[in-house]
C-alpha cells in the first residue's frame, strides 16, 4: 500500500492534510516513532543511545536529502516496522527555495 498527498500549515502552525486518511496514517507513524524514541530517551537519559535502541527496534527518523520521483528533495523520513513516511516541502519554481508552510507526504507500508 502507498498513499500520497499534500499538507499545509494553518495560521497556528498545525499541519492540515489533503485527506483524513493521510492525517490518520501520518499521526499513527510519527506518534509511534516518538513514543518508542522518547521511552528509550527517558530510560537511558542519552539521546544517542535512545536513537540506536529505537533503530534496533525498527524505528528511525532521518532528515536528509532523498530522491523522490527523480528529484532530490530535503525530506524527513519516519520508519517503523510497518511503514515508511516521507514528508517534504514544496519548492518555489522560480527561486528554487523551500516553502515552509506546505508540502507533500508519502506513506508506504512495508
Amino acid at each position: 500500500m502507498e498513499i500520497q498527498g499534500t499538507w499545509t500549515k494553518d495560521e497556528e502552525g498545525f499541519m492540515e492534510f489533503e485527506t483524513s486518511q493521510l492525517q490518520r496514517l501520518y499521526e499513527a507513524v510519527t506518534d509511534k516513532y516518538h513514543q518508542v524514541y522518547n521511552r528509550y530517551a527517558e530510560e537511558l537519559d542519552d539521546e544517542d543511545e535512545a536513537y540506536y535502541k529505537a533503530l534496533e527496534a525498527g524505528y528511525e527518523m532521518i532528515t536528509d536529502y532523498k530522491e523522490i520521483d527523480g528529484v532530490t528533495e530535503f525530506v524527513t523520513t519516519y520508519k517503523t516496522p510497518s511503514y515508511v513516511a516521507d514528508i517534504w516541502y514544496v519548492t518555489d519554481a522560480y527561486t528554487g527555495k523551500r516553502i515552509y508552510d506546505r508540502g507533500f507526504l508519502r506513506i508506504k507500508s512495508k
